[in-house]
């Protein structure tokens, strides 16, 4: 145990801008943050004596976070019969891992450089798997992978992975993230529609690397086109890092406000109908590209035979008012 563990230490500049015009009928807001953290906790490895034990946990590392957000929303068209709102944000982020050397009562604690985060696992896979990595310098979760130049035929007649040197090959946390909602209103008709977005990162295709080996049959399955390309190779490269680039429509909801006589039973009543998860449009050509791209675990920036594959739902509703 250190005695000397204290709280990660933050520093913050933020600020932003609120603007209401048009008796609130357009709103915009902006707002930007920079941080700074210091101290943070981090596993040592240190010699015994003059430590107690093996591994120490101090305060050393720091990393920088910042991001600049934008929001704007209006109600472009107010009548009677007809009502339009629409709202939009727009996010840019970024980190850097700054350092995790440094001092300690005298002693120099040093901790690697580059650590894995996220690897593949599973079966044929053997040796160096790890994908995405903690890298000082850089942001976290990127990509450090070997450089394919495609695939070579081998003496067999199979084709292997032409690989050369690691290199960094981008990062699995989105730079820029977007969303929107819309609502139009026509007499007793109402629609309203919400979508959301991720740009700037990339996605590890474990699943393709996995099941276009063709080595792994008949013991595993492997896909419809895998004979075809007749690869016998399960090397981790770039080959597979894909553009994780999507805009997902996440609902669309119908609803009727059904007309009524007045009456002392029932004062209202309205009908919706609801559809989730409507369209996902994407380059990524793995089922989804809506993986794990924020949370620092065994997963991130990887899709590794983990995703099931998403579904539409839809919801009829009823809503009475007495």
């Amino acid at each position: 145990m250190n005695p000397d563990l204290k709280w990660e230490v933050s520093h913050t500049i933020n600020f932003g801008i609120d603007a209401h015009m048009l008796s609130n009928r357009l709103l915009f807001s902006m707002n930007y943050y920079r941080t700074k953290v210091e101290d943070m906790l981090y596993p040592y490895t240190v010699s015994v004596p003059p430590f107690k034990y093996g591994t120490l946990v101090a305060n050393i590392g720091s990393m920088r976070n910042h991001g600049l957000e934008f929001s704007i929303g209006g109600t472009p068209i107010v009548t009677k019969d007809i009502g339009l709102t629409i709202n939009g944000n727009i996010s840019f982020q970024g980190n850097r891992l700054l350092s995790l050397s440094g001092d300690y009562n005298g002693e120099h604690l040093e901790a690697p450089s580059q650590q894995a985060i996220a690897k593949l696992n599973g079966a044929g896979f053997h040796g160096n798997n790890d994908v995405t990595f903690q890298i000082v310098g850089q942001p976290l979760g990127s990509f450090f992978l070997k450089k394919s130049e495609g695939l070579v035929k081998s003496p067999d007649g199979g084709y292997e992975y032409s690989v050369g040197s690691g290199y960094i090959a981008g990062q699995a946390m989105p730079k820029v993230l977007v969303g929107s909602n819309v609502s139009l209103r026509y007499k007793n008709f109402d629609v309203s529609m919400q979508v959301n977005g991720a740009f700037g990162h990339k996605i590890f295709n474990g699943t393709s690397l996995t099941y276009m080996n063709v080595t792994s049959f008949p013991l595993y399955n492997i896909m419809a086109d895998a004979p075809e390309a007749n690869i016998q190779d399960q090397e981790v490269t770039d080959y597979w890092l894909e553009n994780g680039n999507y805009a997902n429509i996440d609902y669309i909801t119908v609803a009727w406000q059904v007309p009524l006589r007045k009456n002392r039973f029932v004062e209202g009543l309205r009908l919706t109908l609801t559809m989730n998860n409507v369209a996902t449009f994407t380059s990524y050509s793995g089922l989804t590209p809506m993986i794990n791209s924020s949370n620092v675990n065994g997963t991130l920036g990887v899709d590794d035979k983990r995703s099931y594959p998403l579904f539409h739902t839809y919801t009829v509703g009823i809503g009475l008012n007495f």
